[in-house]
């Protein structure tokens, strides 16, 4: 405990002296890579040593990191590393022996639906502004659950969570209350950006824990086309403010089929990083929500653009770059429905989904006396299902979707069991899943090019090695010897 502490203090004080703090991190690698927990993690480290003596991108993003943070931010995201990957890690661990159950790595958390905007196609939107709103009771029990397991990282949704920064209803304490109270959880914010003014930049930047992703469609014409008028220059203000008081922060970006060629530019991911942003979470559009419409969702041909820009920036600029969907080679596909080392979602009613897209529920927190509901849902028949078919239909990490590259899970999922739709309207297993399914296909075939004929993944082979999927860099095999899509079971 005591070096780990060590380690927190000396990245968190050097952080006005990058090259001393790139020794250190030298240092820090060459002595963990033989004390690691997990051979992952010793992979992990080793590539961090090469990184450094390459003097790769990554290693530049480190020292915009560390230039464009405070001590606070910078000791959060080395507490992240230690506390939440490492020392979380071994206790996730354990409590999944313990409990011969895999619990995810973190939560998604959204205590309201309520917005200031009126987005085009948000996958919250049909929720409306009269929904209740969870308390701040509710957010403690959520988290402290999730803290038994080990995680130590908090995602934010919404509606529009800068709304309740000071003060969620019925009470007197907000989610700046909440991010002082579990100073040692780092909180990333999924916010439009449009409310971050001079006050909230700086206490962001007082607390350190927490990390806002300001959501930016591409540049004025495309942010402002699906936001409203002005938007896209009140967020680069925010942005600017976050960065003139030492805040870490980072863009959320959604690509349809209006603004994909805008946000698949290298001009653009540059323009992030002229910004500030440390970070950039792709969402492909999905036909959730508001009023769904397939003619806003990217064609398979269109994905396949996004996924080779948003894989060949993260190891070619000094920014994070991560696809909700084409970035399934780092985590082997979806990380849905309480996987080890996944995630899953809490709506302002309390429903728990499988997925922030997922809108469908067994389990709500405020219908149960349980201790632990969250466990609860990931022992249920809906989310083991959505499981299963993460086993049994993925064998390519660039197709691991259970929505949308594999549609017909979660509908199986759905009407096998006792779940039911969080959000009235929605169509993606009616009306529209014959197409979603055919769409599918077509990426799938895409996919399974991309992942075996290029050589940009081979680092991956060894990883993938097991558990029946494709292999990168090799053609993969003829229509009747792959891997058959084994029928889903009960």
């Amino acid at each position: 405990m005591d070096v780990k502490r060590r380690i927190i203090d000396v990245v968190a004080r050097l952080g006005s002296d990058e090259e001393r703090l790139i020794s250190h991190l030298r240092t820090i690698a060459r002595v963990g890579k033989f004390i690691a927990p997990t051979r992952g993690h010793r992979a992990q480290l080793r590539m961090l040593e090469a990184a450094i003596e390459d003097d790769r991108p990554v290693i530049e993003l480190v020292r915009r990191i560390v230039a464009g943070g405070n001590e606070n931010g910078v000791r959060a995201v080395a507490n992240l590393f230690l506390e939440h990957a490492w020392d979380g890690f071994r206790q996730r661990k354990r409590f999944e022996a313990e409990n011969n159950v895999g619990v995810p790595s973190f939560v998604v958390i959204s205590p309201l639906a309520a917005c200031n905007l009126n987005c085009t196609g948000c996958y919250a939107g049909a929720y409306g502004d009269t929904e209740p709103m969870l308390s701040y009771e509710d957010l403690e029990r959520i988290i402290n659950e999730v803290r038994t397991w080990g995680s130590r990282f908090i995602t934010l949704s919404g509606g529009e969570p800068t709304m309740v920064w000071k003060r969620l209803p019925g009470g007197h304490r907000g989610l700046r209350d909440l991010c002082a109270q579990y100073s040692d959880t780092l909180f990333l914010m999924y916010t439009n950006g449009t409310l971050i003014d001079e006050q909230m930049a700086a206490e962001m930047a007082e607390l350190g824990n927490i990390t806002p992703a300001l959501s930016l469609e591409g540049y004025r014409e495309q942010t402002d086309a699906r936001r409203g008028d002005g938007v896209f220059d009140r967020v680069c203000r925010s942005m600017e403010l976050l960065r003139q008081h030492k805040v870490l922060f980072g863009a959320s970006v959604t690509y349809t089929t209006g603004n994909w060629e805008a946000v698949a530019s290298d001009e653009f991911i540059d323009m992030l990083i002229d910004r500030g942003c440390i970070y950039a979470w792709y969402f492909m559009y999905v036909p959730v929500g508001r009023n769904p419409s397939l003619s806003l969702m990217v064609t398979p041909e269109q994905r396949a653009v996004v996924a080779r820009q948003t894989w060949k920036w993260l190891t070619s600029r000094p920014i994070f770059v991560a696809d909700f969907w084409n970035s399934g080679v780092l985590t082997k596909g979806c990380i849905a429905a309480g996987r080890s080392a996944g995630y899953m979602h809490i709506t302002h009613r309390g429903d728990i989904c499988p997925c922030v897209f997922m809108m469908y529920s067994a389990h709500n927190i405020h219908e149960t006396d349980s201790e632990t509901p969250l466990l609860d849902a990931v022992r249920s028949g809906f989310f083991r299902k959505i499981r299963q078919g993460q086993r049994e239909k993925q064998n390519n990490p660039l197709a691991p979707c259970q929505i949308v590259d594999h549609p017909e899970v979660l509908k199986y999922a759905v009407e096998s069991t006792d779940a039911h739709t969080t959000q009235e309207g929605q169509l993606i297993l009616t009306e529209l899943h014959e197409e979603v399914a055919e769409r599918a296909r077509r990426w799938r075939e895409i996919a399974d090019e991309i992942w075996t004929m290029s050589d940009s993944y081979e680092a991956f082979r060894e990883s993938y090695s097991e558990g029946g999927w494709l292999l990168p860099g090799q053609r993969p095999p003829s229509e009747s010897m792959t891997r058959p899509n084994a029928a889903l079971r009960h």
